[in-house]
């Protein structure tokens, strides 16, 4: 999704386009072909029926509307349409606990409950995909468009202090898509081939000269103005991306992976309001190849190890003045990653890397919204170590129990953390000389039969700062030896879940579930230049959501209802911008496969 704009996020994808995610903690695959650090979320979208409907709709607080249409049919020859549509809308005009001041009387009202007034968001998009299955020369040759719309309103600036009320922006996506699939090409080599490219449009449009309250009053100033940055930026993000996988099983024993990903990004635009603004018309592009070769070794049943190495080379192209500033940067990283089954109950998993990530686009260039760019960005070069233990046993073949353990060390140089800019009206990326990471996570899960499952999960992550000089000429830096700011460093989950099978008619199924989270205090600025106790830090967080889910027809029919944030919890992101406040949802959906 990292081309896909704004209209297909991970915050607005249906779960039901998802036939199963995958978390990776450590080593990222190699067949990812992502730079990521540290894991990688895979949401796969895959295609297990070939004829089938699935329809759901669901409404909420906040006069919140999902629509969901999934749809595939395929012949007996092989000919095959695919169908995603999906919109999302939502005024979330949840309630916030802010400082507010009226700008009218200039009366100052602290920790006041208000709702957001100027944050709806509505998106539409449609994925079709036409073409064959099961060839000679494909298993899956598919060619495909992705179009899609989307408008969203913007409340606040990167910190709540700043609040607007007219300040929008709109966009589009137009991307076509090809997909490439084959197994035994020649005989052990598999080839997967993937492209796309964006050419969608996004607008910026801030033209109302006002100043905005918390309340929803406003001041109207006279002549030509805005809420921030007077501007109509109309620009495209075009984005593309091509990734090629050949994997070939020499034996039961002994296979080889080659990858290669090439992603682009070129961002163009003018502002009609601004048409001697020549800042506006500033290349910016940049074009990104990561080159991948990997060996597996595998035993059945006993041990395997994975090989790899990666090869990244970006190159950025950066407008300043009617100059343009081209940067090149390359990067060699590899790594191991091995696992030992003692026994069917009890594995070992070990890995290295020495990885490297290159800045993203948006923290290059910026996001034209509440992201400033930095074009003196530096890869970020780490040697990870990731250390896991898993061990799982039943008593009475009706009680199983599975606990896992990590621990992982990081040591990073030119690490990509984000910060205010100066102003603190954006977020801008920047570079440590130095981070460190000392931490791990432990998870305990149980199931009952088959009408029974719990489980919690604890991670802790000791992130400092280990840079000890910073400035020209160099001083010892005051936040040496400080724990990262804006990131959380002890957090948890855990979750219940009672299923009945057959309840009111022979393929009716009822469950209900219940989710905790929690997430220690943590600083919101560098500890040394505050304490946890005052307005700087992010407060402890502890909230409960509980669902119920009724299936009738095994599976046909669903009924669903959710509570997130049962107790009205405050809740922050890692720059302590709120989240929703209590929520409630009704989903109802219809299922049907059929076998071709």
């Amino acid at each position: 999704m990292d081309n896909f704009g704004s209209s297909f996020q991970i915050n607005n994808i249906p779960i039901n386009i998802a036939e199963r995610i995958e978390v990776y903690k450590g080593v990222v695959p190699m067949w990812l072909g992502a730079d990521a650090l540290g894991g990688a979320v895979n949401i796969v979208t895959g295609d297990r029926f070939r004829n089938y409907i699935d329809v759901s709709y669901s409404i909420g607080s906040f006069n919140t509307h999902r629509s969901v249409i999934n749809a595939a049919a395929t012949s007996k020859s092989g000919f095959t349409v695919q169908l995603n549509a999906f919109q999302n809308f939502s005024d979330n005009n949840y309630k916030v606990t802010v400082d507010a001041s009226d700008i009218n009387t200039g009366q100052y009202s602290p920790g006041t409950r208000v709702k957001r007034f100027h944050d709806q968001y509505h998106n539409e998009t449609v994925i079709a995909n036409v073409g064959v299955v099961d060839k000679s020369f494909a298993d899956k040759l598919l060619f495909g468009v992705t179009l899609g719309q989307n408008y969203k309103e913007i409340q606040t600036g990167a910190r709540m202090v700043s609040v607007f009320g007219q300040w929008h922006r709109r966009g589009n996506m137009i991307m076509p898509t090809l997909k490439y699939q084959k197994k035994d090409l020649i005989k052990g080599l598999d080839l997967n081939f993937n492209a796309n490219y964006n050419f969608g449009k996004e607008q910026n449009i801030d033209t109302a000269y006002r100043r905005y309250d918390w309340f929803g009053n406003y001041k109207q100033y006279e002549g030509k103005g805005s809420e921030r940055t007077r501007t109509m930026y109309k620009y495209g993000n075009n984005a593309g991306l091509a990734t090629t996988m050949l994997n070939y099983k020499l034996n039961d024993n002994h296979s080889f992976a080659l990858s290669n990903v090439f992603s682009t990004f070129d961002r163009k635009g003018s502002d009609e309001i601004n048409p001697s603004n020549n800042a506006y018309e500033q290349k910016q592009k940049t074009n990104k190849n990561i080159l991948g070769l990997g060996y597996m070794f595998n035993t059945a049943d006993h041990w395997s190890l994975n090989l790899f190495s990666k090869y990244i080379i970006q190159n950025s192209i950066v407008g300043q003045q009617n100059l343009n500033q081209t940067t090149t940067q390359s990067q060699f990283g590899y790594g191991l990653a091995t696992s030992y089954n003692f026994n069917r109950n009890l594995q070992l998993k070990a890995s290295y890397e020495k990885a490297n990530r290159m800045p993203e686009a948006t923290e290059i260039f910026g996001d034209v919204e509440n992201f400033e760019g930095n074009s003196n960005l530096k890869p970020e070069v780490s040697d990870n170590v990731n250390v896991g233990l898993m061990y799982s046993f039943s008593l009475q073949d009706v009680n199983r129990f599975s606990i896992s353990a990590n621990a992982i060390y990081r040591n990073a140089s030119n690490f990509i953390y984000y910060q205010f800019n100066q102003n603190q009206s954006k977020l801008v990326a920047g570079n440590r000389d130095g981070v460190t990471n000392f931490g791990g996570d432990i998870e305990a899960r149980y199931s009952f039969k088959d009408w029974l499952t719990a489980g919690v999960n604890v991670t802790y992550q000791n992130i400092i700062n280990q840079q000890e000089y910073e400035g020209n000429p160099p001083v010892l830096s005051p936040v040496y030896k400080d724990r990262m700011p804006n990131i959380p460093f002890l957090y948890g989950n855990g979750d219940v879940a009672f299923s009945f099978k057959n309840v009111g008619k022979k393929g009716n199924n009822l469950s209900f579930g219940y989710n905790l989270l929690y997430v220690h205090a943590f600083y919101l600025y560098w500890p040394s230049r505050g304490t946890s106790g005052d307005k700087y830090g992010i407060p402890k967080q502890l909230s409960h959501d509980v669902n119920l889910l009724y299936s009738l027809k095994n599976g046909r029919y669903n009924i669903s209802a959710e509570c997130k944030n049962l107790n009205d919890a405050l809740l922050y992101d890692n720059f302590s911008l709120q989240k929703p406040s209590r929520a409630f949802y009704l989903k109802l959906r219809y299922f049907i496969n059929k076998t071709a």
